[in-house]
């Protein structure tokens, strides 16, 4: 003790000083390994995940194209404009759907991530699983009431 502490506090002769060098280091629980991590204890299996994710991707791309082809081969335009015009407007609301899935994963992410209730990562895949799900099964029918408000009958 130093020697200020020793005049306001009596030394207890049955509590001795530790070094700090004796003391144990703590140490951090380890915690399951997740699908997640940066460096997997499995690499093949993230490979794996990777080469699954570009195949989906490829067949919904190829999916689309044939649909696109398909519907439009009705039409007989002479010129390429109207087929422009249908590019960018399906690049437009693909990217706002795009940046509105970061607001609607971020709100719906907050209080799990920060009650610690699952990993941010686990927890943003999760929420963007069941956003992709909302949108397959979605019906609309929660848009039409508000619009007939505002469409004359």
């Amino acid at each position: 003790m130093s020697p200020i502490l020793e005049d306001v506090l009596p030394a207890n002769p049955h509590i001795q000083a530790v070094p700090t060098a004796e003391l144990p280091i703590p140490t951090q629980p380890k915690r399951p390994a997740s699908p997640f991590d940066a460096n997997p204890s499995r690499p093949h299996a993230r490979r794996i995940g990777v080469v699954l994710f570009g195949a989906i991707g490829i067949v919904g791309l190829v999916y689309i194209v044939t649909r696109l082809v398909s519907d439009l081969s009705i039409v007989h335009s002479p010129s390429v404009y109207p087929y422009l015009l249908l590019g960018v407007a399906l690049l437009t609301a693909l990217g706002f759907e795009f940046v509105n899935g970061f607001h609607d994963t971020a709100n719906a992410v907050a209080t799990v991530i920060y009650t610690h209730s699952l990993d941010p990562r686990v927890a943003v895949v999760w929420s963007g699983i069941w956003n992709f799900i909302g949108v397959l099964f979605s019906s609309g029918a929660v848009a039409f009431p508000s619009s007939r408000c505002y469409l004359p009958s």
